[in-house]
């Protein structure tokens, strides 16, 4: 508990996390202009759009937090004088994990209130799909934050992790495309690599539910949808602290 308090805090009192923190609420807020132009479809627009704005400010915190945790403490070498604590390394790894996804989830509970009071002035109806949305896109989350923990103990620098994860992010959005190309394409090294990156990254199309918010398929498919997403963040972990059991300090 001691770690995930420090690593809560630590980030918390971060100036950057102020400042996107700021910028989602503004992107939530505007969801009102852009809504304004969706016609008939005005309430729809502004849920739509104020579920992307938390979820890609949620993203950016995890990302470029999740892909430090480690590395600066390596570089600043306070991670040394930790270990020499009877603290495993597993225990630390996962103490920063969970420290992060809370901060990570108190900004999008912040977002996601602030943008409920919005579609209740504008009397939109706030129905268990919405709530349902915003859960996955929390699951999302919690799946790129171990991806991004996972990358930053494998690669040699922090952009090359930022780099990786975000191209995970984009190969898990586009997991009906990349099987249909695998289907359709005749070249075997298309195919192998179409399934490679199906298979490899995190399929979140299948998380997106907000692309079908009125037409939830049943209970048991999300139940199905959930445990996938837990089950895909827990491998993460694995590797993570696999990785992280491999450095020598």
């Amino acid at each position: 508990m001691g770690i995930v308090r420090y690593t809560f805090v630590e980030i918390f009192r971060n100036k950057v996390y102020y400042v996107l923190l700021l910028f989602g609420g503004v992107l939530v807020l505007s969801t009102m202009l852009f809504g304004s132009l969706g016609g008939e479809q005005r309430n729809r627009m502004i849920t739509d759009l104020g579920l992307a704005g938390i979820e890609v400010v949620a993203l950016v915190i995890a990302v470029f937090a999740a892909v430090t945790l480690v590395i600066d403490e390596m570089e600043t070498r306070t991670l040394y004088l930790i270990l020499t604590r009877p603290v495993a390394r597993y225990q630390f790894l996962l103490g920063r994990y969970v420290g992060l996804l809370a901060l990570v989830s108190c900004a999008m509970a912040a977002m996601a209130a602030t943008h409920a009071l919005l579609l209740a002035l504008i009397k939109a109806p706030l129905t268990m799909d919405y709530v349902v949305s915003l859960l996955f896109s929390w699951e999302k989350i919690t799946i790129i934050t171990a991806v991004a923990l996972a990358f930053s103990l494998f690669s040699t620098s922090t952009l090359s992790a930022v780099a990786f994860t975000l191209f995970f992010w984009i190969m898990g959005h586009l997991s009906p495309e990349i099987r249909f190309l695998a289907q359709k394409s005749k070249q075997p090294f298309v195919i192998w690599i179409c399934r490679a990156f199906y298979y490899l990254a995190p399929n979140f199309h299948r998380l997106n539910l907000r692309d079908w918010p009125a037409q939830f398929t049943p209970t048991h498919w999300l139940a199905l949808s959930a445990v996938y997403g837990i089950f895909y963040a827990c491998a993460c972990l694995a590797l993570a602290v696999l990785l992280f059991r491999k450095k020598e300090f």
